[in-house]
């Protein structure tokens, strides 16, 4: 009987000790709400306040925001997505859109939001935070910090040094094309991309750590198979340049030159002086900056604007010519189906059938489509928990509204 109770008071210790520690009622962030990021019912929500659930450091802007021109008006329009006549309105319903914005011509035509959010909510961006991590590599390499491009990422981030992705060239992790083995698949519980998100800000283990197990099994450029340890890399290769955190540089190099109008965050994987940025993912803004990255893009691309100053020659004109034939729009590569026919850039997608486009995308809707052809930016967020299989009328819709504007 003694030993029974000893041991009912072993598991009550034990269970009121990991209670304890999962739900961290004495602190901002605990595991409890890291596990309940993804929802469903609660995606609209987290969406928007990311910060409240995962440590986060400020992405500072400077005294004074680019000036953006208005000329709004409405946006009705219908478009055809498998055999049926939809209505714009009726894909943002159905798709859980939570903001909507339209530059052409360097003008807002279009500005909307859904679902309680605002013109001050900061949308999380998921893999659009990539974008803004590859076009920081494009801006060091312009400053001289990273001589080339073809130099392996373990020259500036030592911890990855005898590893698979530190003996990778920043070409091939920008390219999405490494060779390393890494399961990306978001649904499954056996894959890689869940455990190393939940390892990292549920155990706080550190994320750089966490990729040195990982190896290559064919050669950089065989084909295109996008990850995203590649991206966290690279952000951990910006790190070791500016010997500064991930959202500091941002600050600097994209914020603060771009004008952009409000405070931004980006997730870190620990509430202390030693929490690491996930690269990958975790940048939080407003509709209106993520538009304004669009817009320094397509200004890039015409050889207009800061890009001239921050960017490399060439660097945003190569945006729409893919690495391999395997990158390449509908392509052929061993693993491009599992892209929808997608091509890849630099750390952006290429639409299928749309020649002079690309974007940047993040899981569960997210878009900053940037037509060069019609020199029209469309910044999209959303909390669609049915992204994956929206994912080609999602495209559809973004080429409607660009035709709205011919």
């Amino acid at each position: 009987m003694r030993i029974l109770k000893i041991l009912a008071l072993t598991i009550l210790v034990v269970a009121v000790a990991f209670a304890s520690w999962y739900y961290r009622p004495w602190s901002k962030y605990s595991p409890a709400k890291v596990a309940g990021l993804q929802k469903n019912e609660s995606l609209v929500k987290n969406f928007r306040s990311m910060s409240e659930l995962i440590p986060s450091k400020t992405v500072e802007t400077s005294s004074g925001a680019a000036p953006l021109a208005y000329q709004l008006e409405s946006l009705e329009l219908s478009y055809d997505f498998d055999g049926q006549r939809k209505s714009l309105d009726q894909f943002i319903e159905e798709s859980t859109t939570t903001g909507l914005l339209v530059i052409k011509d360097g003008t807002i035509r279009f500005e909307d939001y859904y679902q309680g959010a605002n013109e001050k909510s900061l949308f999380t961006s998921w893999s659009m935070a990539k974008s803004f991590v590859a076009t920081g590599i494009a801006i060091a390499v312009k400053e001289g910090k990273i001589e080339s491009l073809d130099d392996q990422a373990q020259k500036y981030a030592s911890q990855f040094a005898g590893s698979a992705f530190g003996e990778s060239s920043l070409r091939s992790l920008i390219a999405m094309s490494t060779g390393v083995e890494f399961d990306e698949n978001y649904a499954s519980d056996e894959g890689d991309i869940r455990p190393f998100f939940f390892n990292s800000f549920i155990l706080g283990k550190n994320p750089d750590t966490l990729l040195l197990p990982f190896e290559r099994s064919r050669p950089a450029f065989n084909d295109f198979h996008y990850i995203s340890p590649n991206s966290h890399v690279l952000s951990a290769v910006l790190r070791g340049v500016y010997q500064k955190p991930l959202a500091q540089i941002m600050s600097e190099k994209i914020w603060q030159p771009l004008g952009m109008e409000a405070q931004a965050n980006w997730q870190q994987h620990r509430d202390d002086e030693n929490g690491i940025a996930l690269g990958y993912c975790c940048l939080n803004a407003r509709l209106r900056d993520y538009a304004r990255f669009g817009k320094f893009y397509l200004e890039a691309y015409k050889s207009e604007g800061l890009g001239t100053e921050l960017l490399p020659e060439g660097w945003a004109n190569q945006m729409t010519d893919p690495a391999t034939k395997a990158h390449a729009p509908s392509g052929k590569g061993s693993i491009v189906n599992a892209y929808s026919g997608r091509g890849y850039s630099q750390h952006f997608w290429l639409p299928i059938d749309e020649p002079g486009v690309f974007f940047a995308a993040g899981v569960y809707g997210q878009f900053i489509w940037i037509d060069t052809n019609r020199n029209l930016v469309i910044a999209r967020n959303s909390a669609d928990a049915e992204w994956t299989p929206r994912y080609p009328e999602s495209e559809a819709v973004m080429k409607a509204i660009a035709r709205h504007y011919d």
